[in-house]
């Protein structure tokens, strides 16, 4: 029961944190006049009173785009599978390059790669997906091959390879590094000497047992993997023009009558159950890991 109410109280203190977090446009204003800005918390505590009302009339869950109203619950569908299909790919490639190329790297010598890997994880995601949609066009121009699509231009013809390699290449990176600092450090243990000496294959040693005395440092750090997934997915689906749950949050947040309050709170509460998924994908996916080395 302990758990129960703990993780009632959890989900109640999340709720409340993004009901306040999608009021803030409504608090804070400009102010051409007075030169700066203007906090209209009285505003701000009126949007999240309507948005309850509106839940009992339906009224939260329509919206506007441009002049047109629509209802949240028919263009959600389709927007939350789009983001799911890219973020559970995504996640999924991603925590896989990152274990074995993480390892690879921890028991590789090649000081260049761990170079490579330090340069483009300081690189902005932005910058990255300009480059690999610039290197796309100049391929094209100069051998007339469409190796990718560099954006979706509609709903039948998505661009999907390259936002998929977009989503993976910056949590990928992240993974790598993090992989290949606890392996280091787990070959360098006793143990690991002791099976060297026991005769011991390398690869028995790494995946046998250095691998599972890693593993547990990438579960301690899956929320900040799946915040840097998440955080490249919002521009991922700017930059390819995807239909996802973020851009239909943030194309239309602002609508023909102004702020939408209601869009806002439905849209973050949306990409929250997303990152539950994703996270619960994750879960999974290390637990099998788990009972593969560890039988």
């Amino acid at each position: 029961m302990a758990q129960i109410y703990r993780i009632a109280l959890i989900t109640v203190g999340v709720v409340a944190f993004v009901l306040v977090l999608a009021m803030l446009p409504a608090v804070i204003q400009t102010a051409p006049h007075q030169g700066g800005l203007l906090l209209n918390w009285k505003g701000g505590f009126s949007s999240i009173r309507d948005y309850f009302e509106g839940l009992r009339s339906g009224e939260a869950f329509r919206y506007l785009s441009g002049r047109t109203e629509l209802s949240f619950w028919e263009q959600i569908c389709p927007s939350f599978k789009i983001t799911l299909f890219y973020m559970g790919i995504g996640a999924l490639t991603a925590m896989t390059l990152g274990i074995l190329l993480g390892i690879y790297v921890a028991v590789s010598r090649k000081e260049w790669l761990k170079r490579v890997l330090e340069f483009t994880g300081i690189l902005p995601d932005f910058l990255i997906i300009l480059v690999l949609q610039f290197a796309v066009v100049f391929i094209y121009l100069h051998t007339k091959v469409l190796i990718f699509e560099v954006a979706s231009t509609s709903s039948d013809d998505p661009a999907v390879a390259l936002p998929l390699i977009s989503a993976v290449i910056i949590p990928a990176n992240y993974m790598i590094r993090n992989v290949a600092l606890h392996m280091s450090h787990a070959l360098a243990d006793d143990y690991i000497n002791f099976a060297k000496a026991r005769g011991m294959g390398k690869r028995t040693i790494v995946f046998f047992h250095a691998l599972p005395n890693v593993l547990p440092y990438v579960k301690a750090d899956m929320h900040k993997f799946m915040g840097i997934l998440f955080g490249n997915l919002f521009i991922v689906e700017y930059l390819y023009n995807l239909d996802g749950v973020a851009m239909l949050v943030f194309s239309n947040a602002y609508g023909f009558e102004g702020y939408q309050y209601s869009l806002a709170a439905n849209g973050i509460l949306t990409l929250l159950v997303l990152y539950a998924i994703g996270y619960a994908i994750l879960k999974l996916f290390l637990y099998g890991w788990e009972k593969v080395l560890l039988r």
